[in-house]
């Protein structure tokens, strides 16, 4: 019952509940204690008197005292709660009383014959006349001749003892009202007005206010209680806030997504749609609910599909939008709502992927770029024909300086030329024939079934297609193809040794002058593997420093040597000396170059400093290959170098070939500029034999150029080699760049550069290249 009432008025109705309990309990315990504790002590009171006076009055009736004996009795009727008192002998006559007039028998109730047996006792006794009436009967000698009555009423003691028990239930009721009082204002202050303080804020939370908080200071429980009440509510206002922003979120991603979604009924009709899924029909997605998407979808039986396909299954239809057939990917989710089975749809328009799909097919198999087939295609193509054991020729075709095209005129112009080249080559391809393009500017005919003859044949038509030049915009470009032709009689082979076969033929027809075809021979296989023991034998030969440094003189036109070329020299100790043209260019090809450049340089570095500590006024010219170019910060490792070897930057010049500046990129002008502005000379090596030179002088501000030694060699009978020289030298002079003509081997040439102000030479008219030690004893010399 009290759970059903307030705490406020539950509190105050177990006080009164408990104060009326316990008054029942003084009641029904406390007076009736009280009462027998006053009575048996006014009895154990008065029998101390009586004991007392008993001895008294036997002694004054033995020395035969009566007036003593009667003041003694009257003594003991003025005792509160004695009514009367007699002295009796043995014929039971009164012979002393408290008062006159008294009647033995009518006052005790007793007959002569109690009396006498009372008499004849020798103890007192005290008889119940009834309430709180007493009789008391004390012998005054042993013969019990004598006898004292008393008679006694304790219902005035005793009534005042009950009126001060009810006064003290009275005070401890009063007391317990009061307590109760306090109790209550306290449980009040400390208990419920602090909990209705968390009551009022749970349903300011309940009806959504945004400061549902309990305001309760304090350190005990309930303030701990509502720390904690106010830490929840503010986890759960936080959770709320997040669920509705995730709520929100949801709805905008749903109204958003790309993706069609819909929610479907047990009778597969649309309760809900997004924008998307009513974009794929070319509706709202008001138009949509209510309806059976199926009747959207050009196949029959289609939601009996996707109901029988495992769940989230993906499962390809076709669609109308604006008069279109698209491609859709459906699938449906089954899920419980509010009892009923429901399917949430998921709408995708894979009309994208479709035509992606087929675009990856198409490169799987060909080249975007001229349409022509892959190398993947010829590669599978080529390994179908030789499971089947057929015969077969495979050319390999490369266009010769191609890279060039691409330097000078950009990617896109080289990419037109390639689709002009395949348009040209494809009417001479014949039946049977698979022509495709590998990568880059290499291209490659697959012949079933061909013999030697039509191969070569087809080689010779392809040479010829490319005799007339190819017109880009307007640019016209006379270039030439190199093919590599490989045959393959039906004995068992792999597609990869084919081609290999087919790229060293490329190659060995590159190395015979480009313009023609070369056909693969063992010969070329053992070349292959010589070149890959010279390529293992080069790597050895940098670990174990077996390179040296030859020196060729670069002479004023008095002939004195004002620098040294420094020239690589190998020391094999299988092969001896063995001459740059046989393994700078597999240095080169291979990258070793870049590990044999600061070796180079600082072999360099070394010499120069022990020259001009000898006193010889000598420079060191060091040429860097193009593939130097490509390594990260090469102009931060030259100069580190210079600074390690202690070796100033003027007495050193760096000699770069046209080759190295056709890239033009960022890297090689940010190196040519560091080194020059470290003081480092720059000299344009083989000027005249590449392309743009003027713009290289222009751009790179070159210290100097060195003519190649093919424009020298003919001077002075060759009248165009004359024009030429005569016209680099007299640009230079009118550019303030330094000329060294290389190549210088008899006095006529070195005449007519003299003459024409050719500031330096450099040749075998002058010297060979030597070693160090040879240039010493010449100097001292």
């Amino acid at each position: 019952m009290l759970t059903k009432l307030s705490l406020r008025r539950s509190l105050p109705l177990l006080l009164g509940l408990f104060a009326l309990l316990f008054s029942l309990l003084l009641l029904s315990i406390e007076l009736p204690l009280r009462s027998s504790a006053e009575l048996h002590n006014w009895r154990q009171h008065s029998e101390q008197t009586l004991a007392l006076l008993q001895s008294s009055l036997a002694d004054h009736l033995r020395q035969g005292r009566s007036e003593e004996l009667q003041t003694e009795l009257a003594d003991l009727g003025s005792l509160a709660n004695v009514r009367w008192a007699v002295v009796i002998d043995a014929e039971q006559r009164i012979i002393a009383a408290t008062r006159l007039g008294l009647e033995l028998t009518s006052l005790t109730g007793l007959s002569h014959t109690d009396l006498a047996r009372h008499s004849a006792s020798t103890k007192a006794h005290w008889l119940a006349e009834g309430g709180e009436r007493f009789l008391a009967l004390y012998p005054l000698d042993r013969q019990g001749s004598h006898m004292l009555l008393v008679s006694f009423d304790f219902s005035e003691q005793l009534l005042l003892t009950r009126h001060n028990t009810w006064l003290f239930i009275g005070e401890v009721l009063l007391l317990l009202l009061t307590l109760g009082l306090v109790l209550n204002a306290l449980y009040h202050l400390l208990v419920t007005r602090r909990l209705a303080a968390i009551e009022q804020a749970t349903q300011r939370f309940t009806h959504g206010a945004q400061d549902a908080h309990a305001e309760i200071s304090g350190s005990d429980e309930i303030s701990q209680l509502a720390s904690s009440f106010n830490l929840m509510f503010e986890q759960l206002q936080r959770q709320q806030h997040n669920l509705r922003e995730s709520q929100k979120l949801l709805s905008t991603l749903i109204d958003t997504a790309p993706i069609g979604m819909m929610v479907v009924d047990h009778e597969l009709r649309v309760e809900q749609a997004n924008p998307a899924a009513a974009k794929l029909f070319s509706c709202t997605p008001q138009d949509l609910q209510g309806n059976l998407p199926q009747d959207r979808l050009l196949e029959g039986g289609c939601w009996e599909r996707l109901i029988q396909a495992p769940a989230s299954s993906n499962l390809e239809f076709t669609t109308l939008r604006n008069g279109h057939e698209i491609a859709v990917e459906i699938s449906m989710t089954p899920f419980q709502r509010e009892g009923e089975r429901h399917y949430l749809v998921l709408l995708r328009d894979i009309s994208d992927r479709k035509l992606a799909e087929q675009r990856l097919r198409f490169l799987a198999h060909f080249d975007p770029l001229t349409q022509l087939a892959n190398r993947h295609q010829l590669q599978q193509r080529l390994e179908q024909l030789l499971a089947a054991g057929s015969r077969l020729a495979l050319l390999f075709l490369d266009i010769d300086h191609f890279k060039r095209i691409n330097d000078i005129h950009g990617h896109e112009l080289g990419d037109r030329l390639l689709i002009e080249i395949a348009e040209r080559l494809k009417p001479l391809m014949p039946p049977h024939c698979l022509f495709g393009r590998s990568g880059g500017d290499e291209f490659v005919c697959l012949l079933e079934g061909a013999e030697r003859g039509s191969a070569e044949t087809l080689g010779e038509a392809l040479l010829a297609a490319f005799k007339a030049p190819f017109q880009v915009r307007q640019y016209h470009f006379n270039i030439t193809p190199s093919i590599g032709l490989t045959l393959h009689g039906g004995h068992p082979s792999s597609a990869s040794e084919l081609l290999k076969q087919a790229d060293l033929a490329l190659y060995a027809a590159k190395d015979g002058g480009r313009n023609n075809m070369a056909l693969y021979s063992p010969r070329l296989s053992e070349a292959t593997e010589l070149r890959q023991m010279l390529e293992a034998e080069l790597r050895l030969a940098i670990q174990r420093d077996e390179f040296e440094l030859f020196y060729q003189p670069q002479v004023d036109p008095t002939g004195k040597p004002l620098a040294m070329e420094a020239l690589l020299r190998w020391h094999s100790p299988n092969r001896g000396l063995v001459a740059p043209n046989d393994f700078i260019p597999v240095l080169e090809d291979s990258g070793l170059i870049l590990e044999t450049t600061p070796k180079i340089v600082r072999m360099a570095c070394r010499q120069v400093r022990q020259w001009r500590l000898a006193g010889l006024d000598l420079r060191v010219a060091i040429n860097l290959s193009p593939l130097d170019f490509s390594q990260d910060d090469l102009a931060g490792r030259l100069l580190a170098i210079l600074t390690e070897e202690q070796v100033s930057p003027d007495w050193l010049e760096l000699e770069v070939t046209e080759s190295a500046l056709l890239s033009d990129g960022p890297a090689v002008r940010d190196s040519l500029a560091r080194l020059k502005q470290a003081g480092l000379p720059l000299l344009l090596d083989d000027f005249g034999t590449g392309y743009a030179s003027l713009t290289y002088l222009q751009q790179f501000h070159f210290d100097g150029i060195k003519i190649d030694r093919q424009f020298v060699a003919d001077l002075p009978d060759s009248t165009q080699s004359v024009a030429l020289v005569r016209g680099i030298l007299t640009m230079a002079a009118q550019l303030g760049v330094e000329v060294i003509a290389e190549g210088v081997e008899n006095e006529r040439q070195a005449a007519f550069l003299l003459l024409n102000g050719c500031q330096r030479l450099q040749g075998y008219y002058y010297g060979r290249p030597q070693p160090a030690l040879m240039v010493n004893a010449a100097s001292q010399a």
